[in-house]
This record gives structure tokens, C-alpha cells and sequence, in this order.
């Protein structure tokens, strides 16, 4: 037995079929970040330690914020210095998201890059040592430090900049 189709049938499979392309084209389209929430993880932990250090510098230069959380700031820091190398896992770095400033020798060179991330905790402690002294010269040489080694143990090797 033949089965025909109304052209009412036909019209419906089509309207459906538009609306359903149309719906697909306006979803975002689907980034790095979506696929391995990683990323976005790793962006706003090095944006926080980021955040942290602008303001110790605004509070040397410009006396911007309380030295109770800003020591607060600096205990935190050396705390979750060690947690660095959990946002790092195989297969993130500038291969895998063009985004990404996480260069490949991370994973070749391991121990050292986790090695640098501890190297923090000692000037985040000093600091917030220094902040809690209330002594602006110590505070300034105690932000020095953890400039240096601290952020740039990490960033002048294991990171590629940007912008």
C-alpha cells in the first residue's frame, strides 16, 4: 500500500528542520575552556595571585588597603602555592588551547616547575610576616622577594606572555 503526504505533513518536517538549524546557529560555539573547565580554573587562581600583588604594590605606593587583609592576602598565598601544580594536568598548555601562556617544558621539566610553585610559600610567609610588623621598608623588600622568586620562579620559565 502507497502512503502519500500531505502537503501540510511536508510543510511541518520543514518548518521543524529550520527551526532546529536555526536554534543549532545561534548556541555559542564550543572553546577550549568549555571542553576542559581547567583553563578557566587555572585563569582565575594566576588572576587572583595577580590581584594580590597589584594590591601590595598599590599599598606601597599609594597606601591603598588595610595591612590586616592584605597579611590575610599573603597567608593565603603561601598556602595555595602548592596547589599550582593541580591546575597544570598533562595536555593543557599552548598545544592543546592557543589561549593558554602554559609552556610545554612544564611537563618535561616537572619537578622543577613544581619546585617553583613551592618556592612561594617562604616570601608569601615573609610577607605576611612584614605586613603584620607594620615596617613598610621590610613590606617593600618582603613584595620585592616574592616578585622574584615567587610569581617570576614560574612565569620566567614555564610561561610564555602573551600579551
Amino acid at each position: 500500500m502507497h502512503q502519500t503526504k500531505s502537503p501540510a505533513t511536508g510543510f511541518t518536517v520543514t518548518l521543524l528542520t529550520a527551526t532546529l538549524l536555526l536554534a543549532l546557529a545561534w548556541l555559542p560555539t564550543a572553546s577550549a575552556t568549555d571542553e576542559n573547565p581547567i583553563y578557566a580554573e587555572r585563569s582565575d587562581f594566576m588572576k587572583g595571585m595577580g590581584g594580590a600583588m597589584r594590591a601590595f604594590s598599590n599599598y606601597l605606593k599609594r597606601g591603598d588597603g588595610e595591612p590586616l587583609e592584605l597579611s590575610s592576602m599573603a597567608a593565603e598565598l603561601a598556602t595555595r602555592a602548592s596547589e599550582i601544580p593541580s591546575l597544570f594536568p598533562e595536555n593543557t598548555g599552548l598545544e592543546q588551547n592557543e589561549q593558554s601562556e602554559a609552556k610545554p617544558n612544564i611537563w618535561e621539566q616537572w619537578p622543577d616547575f613544581v619546585a617553583a610553585s613551592e618556592a612561594m610559600i617562604e616570601p608569601a610567609q615573609a610577607l605576611e610576616a612584614a605586613f603584620d610588623s607594620g615596617n613598610k621598608g621590610k613590606i617593600g623588600a618582603a613584595v620585592k622577594k616574592l616578585g622574584k622568586i615567587g610569581c617570576g620562579g614560574c612565569h620566567r620559565k614555564f610561561r610564555l606572555k602573551k600579551d
